[in-house]
């Protein structure tokens, strides 16, 4: 009996960046709580933002945040990751290199509860605050800052076909570097992934690897699709990720649909 699901949201569950949950969804997700399968959302996603997005369904669901490097339950921090700050410190020395050779490139360092960046480009502030509703702050040198970061993301409007080869030939031996979205790229955080805090999940909640389901559609989603008892890919997904899953689908919600 499946007692878990857990879900992607960009590109999976969600179209890219949509910044409201159709009904169908949340009524999916509510006759599963009814019938004591827990939903957890697992997402690169900010938690405010994703906390926001499943607020509407009257009760609380487990939130697997920035690429699981942040898992809450009930406002509990069960789980986090933190990356290095010399690895910070050679990811923006990575960064400064390549602004100069492509002219662009835009950072995020997330803490728990703001994203610090040092973009001033009017496309990308609009991009995070309008159509992604994040909380930023921004300021002028990243290199500036002191607190503990779970997250270091990079966006480029143009793809990630430069974004990826470049950062993972400068700094791939240290961190791992993914996509999780058609103009971005993550840090996974050492030892704090998507499948690390499904696995919280699962101990937290007395569930055995056969009874929890997984979709994801990403290279930030492969762990947790190989920590779940059966995993989903989109097919739309990334070829790393449809290698580390058992099934290819074209959404989520028929499935669990047929858990009900």
């Amino acid at each position: 009996m499946i007692k878990l699901v857990a879900s992607d949201l960009d590109g999976t569950l969600l179209h890219n960046y949509q910044q409201t949950v159709p009904k169908e969804i949340y009524d999916t997700i509510k006759a599963l709580h009814e019938k004591g399968i827990i939903f957890t959302a697992a997402s690169g996603r900010q938690y405010a933002n994703i906390r926001r997005l499943f607020a509407p369904l009257g009760f609380d669901i487990p939130y697997i945040a920035e690429n699981g490097s942040l898992c809450i339950y009930k406002e509990e921090v069960l789980a986090t990751g933190l990356t290095p700050s010399k690895t910070i410190r050679h990811i923006l020395d990575a960064l400064m290199e390549y602004r100069k050779i492509y002219h662009t490139g835009h950072c995020i360092l997330s803490v728990k509860d703001t994203y610090y960046s040092d973009s001033t480009d009017e496309r990308f502030i609009d991009y995070m605050e309008n159509d992604m509703h994040n909380i930023v702050t921004y300021v002028p040198d990243l290199y500036a800052i002191k607190e503990p970061i779970i997250k270091a993301a990079i966006c480029d409007f143009g793809g990630t076909k430069n974004l990826e080869p470049f950062f993972h030939k400068r700094i791939g031996d240290e961190i791992r570097v993914v996509t999780s979205a058609d103009h971005w790229i993550d840090f996974i955080a050492p030892n704090a992934n998507k499948g690390t805090a499904l696995k919280v999940l699962m101990e937290k909640f007395g569930i055995k690897k056969e009874e929890c389901i997984c979709f994801g559609d990403q290279q930030n989603d492969i762990e947790m699709l190989k920590a779940a008892g059966t995993a989903y890919v989109m097919a739309t997904g990334h070829p790393l990720a449809k290698k580390a899953t058992d099934y290819v689908v074209e959404s989520p919600l028929p499935v669990m649909q047929g858990l009900l």
